[in-house]
């Protein structure tokens, strides 16, 4: 199973005891802004995931972006989709991770994720 679903599931017995098949589904399909299945990475959450992920007490770290408002480019959004290794929430002004060492991560980057998508492609490729 893939992280993505371990997540999902964790989150909505959190929420319910006994969750069913149509309830997974439906908050697979609703709480993550990437929908396909892969073996890491895709952890981006949806308005409605940030909500349900706060509702169930899933304690979060807020990074403000260097220089904010950001435009989101393609190749940041598949870099953070890449390099990002738990659920997170983006809105134009901050990045909401739920990951204390991820959190750290990007805070060494004084909230500048273009360096660190930069950074991690780069330390990928060496």
């Amino acid at each position: 199973m893939n992280p993505k679903h371990q997540i999902t599931h964790k989150v909505l017995e959190i929420l319910s005891p006994l969750p069913t098949e149509k309830e997974y589904q439906t908050a697979l399909n609703t709480w993550w802004a990437n929908t396909r299945t892969k073996s890491g990475g895709g952890l981006r959450l949806t308005d409605l995931g940030y909500e349900t992920f706060n509702t169930a007490g899933i304690k979060s770290y807020l990074i403000s972006y260097e220089k904010s408002p950001i435009f989101f480019t393609n190749k940041l959004i598949i870099w953070l989709d890449h390099f990002v290794d738990c659920p997170y929430y983006l809105t134009p002004y901050e990045i909401y991770v739920f990951s204390e060492k991820m959190a750290v991560q990007l805070m060494l980057f004084s909230g500048n994720i273009y360096k660190y998508g930069q950074a991690k492609q780069l330390s990928k490729t060496s």
